[in-house]
């Protein structure tokens, strides 16, 4: 477990003695794609830190739709905000098969006391977390149409999670054209047409829902075209 916990790019600045204490109470766990790690308003007492595969934190809603607030890729705090109360503000699922690092809380606590490196770690992912928030705030203004919305989105995802390919930066986890609404807030009919805009446009494709950036920088060109 040491040997797991002093690669984790997060951990980098950790000393010796953090990574001995957090070995000794952490473990870790592999999950399907679909599985569900917890509920919105579910008490928990387990920290998750993701080693691979991707999540998606999301709120449902009165009307059984739902809104994805987050995707989160490897090296992500997940739920750090149960540090402070622990009951979960949002739910959570696996996209993909996932590796977690899992840390009980009330331990993570007691080594949290006192630990600067450890402390400074948990308020960055907050701090990232925010931001995001605020960026998708932003986005969702009803001055900004939705292909523009869906072409920004598209090429954040390519960002943090596309992996080069002979046809361009594809989007390394399905992404349903239902989902990639319920991170909009949008109507699936609505994305649905504005894809096929971008498609034919030969700016993406989607192949067995995977998506597939052909003219990966002029996804943020065309977010940006009327806002000049």
């Amino acid at each position: 477990m040491k040997k797991i916990l002093s690669k984790i790019a997060l951990f980098d600045n950790l000393d010796k003695e953090t990574i001995d204490s957090l070995s000794t109470i952490s473990k870790i766990k592999e999950y399907k794609k679909g599985d569900l790690l917890y509920s919105n308003k579910e008490k928990i007492n387990t920290i998750y830190l993701i080693l691979e595969g991707v999540v998606g934190l999301y709120k449902a809603n009165s009307d059984n739709s739902r809104k994805v607030i987050f995707l989160l890729g490897q090296n992500n705090i997940i739920n750090e905000v149960i540090l402070f109360e622990n009951i979960t503000t949002l739910s959570c699922e696996m996209l993909t098969t996932t590796k977690l690092l899992e840390i009980p809380r009330l331990e993570f606590l007691k080594i949290l006391e006192n630990n600067n490196s450890l402390s400074k770690i948990i308020i960055e992912s907050l701090i990232k977390k925010n931001k995001k928030l605020t960026h998708q705030l932003k986005n969702i203004s009803n001055s900004i149409t939705v292909d523009r919305q869906i072409a920004f989105k598209l090429w954040k995802l390519g960002r943090d999670f596309g992996k080069e390919t002979p046809e361009g930066i594809i989007i390394d986890f399905d992404l349903p054209i239902t989902y990639l609404a319920e991170m909009l807030g949008a109507k699936r009919e609505t994305v649905s047409r504005q894809v096929k805009l971008l498609s034919k446009l030969g700016l993406i494709s989607i192949n067995k829902k995977r998506f597939i950036l052909h003219r990966y920088s002029e996804l943020l060109d065309y977010f940006h075209k009327d806002s000049k």
